[in-house]
């Protein structure tokens, strides 16, 4: 018995509709419905023996799912332990080849009533997988149950080429910086990190983001609708607990990443979150509170039955979703440096065991990485062979442009690996209801941290977290616009450079002026490991670039020191800097923590005072400013009170310049530039300070070292997704000049040379 239909020959349209009814549907034979209970019955006894084996066609184009569907009798207490019983499916290849795919134990289930589901008919098993190749294909299935095994008569099928599939998405040979396909078609992630939504969000969300162009996601599936068995639940029937499979949650996740199939989104599939060790280990599978093993979260990297436990969850992931072109990647971890006793050499045999279990058992070859919470992460994980991409996470971070800049540029270097900022946004405390939608109305922090990556030489645009900051208009323009730049850009054909921007004049001649440096720190206590040298360090110079030297060590976080036990905490930084002409320094402070005293702001210049303010929490950001003239100054900011706050400084009238007050930062090879300019008071620091901007006039910008011939140049601005102009420019001498237009907040252009 076989279903034959295929979801690509279909119209975006007609697939959403098909999408749907196919999401309640089951075979007859394998649909009798056992409404007496609400878990599912996982216990089998009786004679080992095969069902009914029901494919889904005999004709599966390549890279779709091919899916047997079966009952199977046998001794076991539970499916997903394959020291009970284990499933396998041999397959015989065209060219050969034989591979081994793992099956898994499975429930239907059907949307029911608002935002809910219901389970449909008794459990079966299944197999999936996807060809590669054309031709003819034969599969058997092997059971084994407590050492008994049988195999199931073959089936066949062929794998036939008849759509547009590029394959599964991987590490390109060619510029290992990059993602290609499998049959080297370039990818560039045009990404979000929605990573905990409930499954119906997924439904509505999922075809806005990609017709603005998105493309990548992560999933967590071990958290909130998703999680597939870390958490336990006060109502957790028989069939929940460690070593068990969420499967109403698993149902959820099919219907999410065949969504990711149909309109071309990836994803990273986040497999342990460190959520699930802190806040919420009460409710953890693996605390023994909850029929566990481990007496506390400390014990999770070096307890050898806990690893065991992953690996069996491991197998089932892969088993149900390894087949699928839109998963990406098997992410091991968010934040891995936050679970409760993490130390660098446990966490670096806990990764490279469970990469290597993970690499013997998928037969489709995903990538496998990590991810750290902090930005700077740790190079003895980063620098792993089995991590195929460094991720880290970063927050608090209000001019998140030039942080995405640094640190991209940092690892990939490094590293020679794709780097993704898998996370970023506003931070934790203090937030209003509307949480990061209501403290940046106009997403320009998002918008910073897709396009400054992009322009660092990342695999993709940051990941923005937050699903009420994501699902809004103004992103999915933003989106657009990274898409429009990034269309066709063969990112892996090419071999790219920071570009080398040469002089940037004003169109019509004007008087040369001094423009303004924004400064940031780091915040210890949040997402960012301070390096130990900065326990020594809280005098820092600022050069003439508006540089701070060692801005590694550098403090945001300002707290009162009287009483506390905790030494890494910083009172106060001290800046030496020369003011070419008159201006003023700037101190932003934002979420102020009173803790039962009065925080206060004191600015000292030169050893006398110049500013004592009480800090209130609200509102949310507060700047002042205190006048410094032209010449040498040595500026002290402190926290003279209680509490704690988050600093930024900025330096006004500080660098010369003759042209538009605009940063520039792009990628340069032979065959194609990206560049993007954007004013340097869009920034969601002076948006949450009030401080406005004012649009820049029409420049002249050389850019060095690119190629002689002639291109074409698409400009686009960035917030509205319009296409500014299309032109043709020349480059000669190794040199191309460019005429910028008016910007009020940010343009982009992509140049391509004619062959």
């Amino acid at each position: 018995m076989n279903l034959n239909f295929s979801f690509k020959k279909c119209g975006l349209k007609d697939l959403l509709v098909l999408f749907c009814a196919l999401s309640t549907f089951l075979p007859s034979a394998l649909c009798q419905n056992d409404t007496d209970n609400n878990y599912v019955v996982l216990r089998s006894e009786g004679e080992m023996k095969f069902g009914e084996i029901i494919i889904n066609s005999n004709k599966i184009g390549l890279y779709e799912k091919f899916e047997m569907s079966f009952t199977l009798n046998g001794e076991w207490d539970n499916p997903f332990d394959p020291e009970q019983i284990k499933v396998d499916a041999r397959f015989y290849r065209p060219d050969g080849k034989q591979i081994i795919v793992p099956g898994f134990f499975y429930q239907d289930y059907r949307n029911s009533s608002y935002r809910s589901i219901e389970k449909v008919g008794n459990p079966v098993w299944k197999i999936r997988f996807a060809p590669a190749i054309e031709g003819s294909y034969e599969v058997e299935i092997i059971a084994n149950n407590r050492g008994k095994e049988i195999i199931s008569p073959r089936q066949k099928f062929t794998g036939i080429k008849y759509n547009s599939s590029h394959g599964y998405l991987k590490i390109s040979k060619s510029n290992p910086l990059y993602f290609e396909f499998d049959d080297g078609t370039p990818f560039f992630a045009v990404a979000v990190d929605n990573a905990v939504s409930n499954y119906f969000n997924y439904m509505k969300v999922y075809p806005r983001f990609a017709e603005a162009g998105g493309n990548y996601n992560r999933l967590f599936i071990m958290s909130g609708d998703l999680d597939l068995g870390e958490e336990v639940r006060p109502s957790a029937g028989p069939d929940r607990g460690l070593g068990k499979i969420n499967l109403d949650a698993s149902w959820k996740l099919d219907r999410v990443i065949e969504m990711g199939e149909i309109l071309g989104i990836y994803h990273q599939m986040c497999m342990t979150n460190q959520y699930n060790f802190n806040v919420a280990w009460k409710n953890n599978a693996f605390n023994k509170a909850n029929g566990g093993i481990l007496e506390s979260p400390d014990e999770y990297f070096t307890s050898e039955e806990s690893m065991e436990y992953l690996e069996k969850r491991f197998r089932y992931i892969v088993a149900r979703w390894g087949y699928s072109s839109a998963v990406f990647s098997w992410n091991l971890w968010n934040e891995y440096s936050a679970q409760p006793g993490f130390d660098i050499p446990s966490a670096v045999l806990w990764h490279k065991r469970m990469a290597k279990y993970l690499s013997s058992i998928d037969p489709f070859n995903h990538v496998i990485h990590t991810n750290d919470g902090r930005l700077n992460g740790v190079d003895e994980i980063s620098g792993l062979p089995e991590m195929g991409i460094v991720s880290t996470n970063t927050y608090g971070i209000k001019n998140i442009s030039d942080v995405a800049e640094v640190w991209t540029k940092k690892f990939i270097n490094q590293f020679k690996k794709p780097y993704m900022l898998a996370e970023f946004g506003i931070g934790h405390n203090n937030l209003p209801r509307g949480g990061y939608g209501e403290v940046d109305p106009e997403k320009r922090m998002i918008h910073d941290g897709l396009w400054s990556p992009l322009m660092s030489g990342s695999a993709g645009t940051g990941m923005a977290w937050e699903n009420n900051w994501l699902d809004n208009q103004i992103v999915y323009t933003f989106l657009r616009a990274i898409s429009i730049t990034v269309k066709d850009v063969p990112f892996t054909k090419q071999q790219w450079t920071p570009v080398t921007v040469g002089p940037f004049m004003f169109k019509k001649q004007r008087s040369s002026y001094y423009s303004d440096v924004v400064i940031e720190g780091w915040n210890p206590t949040g997402n960012y490991g301070m390096p130990k040298e900065a326990a020594f360090q809280r005098s820092f110079k600022i050069n003439s670039a508006g540089k701070v030297e060692h801005n590694e060590y550098l403090h945001s976080l300002l707290a009162d020191t009287t009483g506390k036990k905790n030494s890494k905490r910083v009172m106060s930084v001290t800046f030496d800097v020369e003011f070419p002409v008159a201006g003023e320094f700037i101190v932003f402070a934002s979420d102020v923590r009173n803790e039962g005293s009065t925080v206060k702001l004191e600015i000292s210049v030169n050893g006398k005072e110049a500013l004592s303010k009480d800090l209130t929490a609200q509102p949310y950001m507060q700047h002042f400013s205190v006048p410094v003239t032209k010449g040498s100054h040595t500026i002290r900011v402190e926290n003279g009170g209680g509490g704690t706050f988050q600093t930024a400084f900025e330096l006004k009238n500080f660098i010369q310049k003759e042209g538009p007050d605009l940063e520039v930062k792009g990628l340069q090879a032979d065959d194609y530039i990206l560049l993007w300019l954007r004013n340097q008071k869009y920034t969601l620091l002076h948006e949450l300070a009030g401080i406005g901007f004012k649009q820049q006039p029409e420049g002249v910008l050389e850019l060095k070292n690119v190629t002689d011939g002639k291109w074409t140049a698409e400009w686009v601005n960035t917030i509205t997704a319009s296409v500014i102009k299309t032109e043709l420019v020349e480059s000669k001498g190794n040199r191309l000049v460019l005429n910028t237009p008016a910007v009020k907040e940010s343009i982009a252009v992509r140049l391509e040379k004619i062959k």
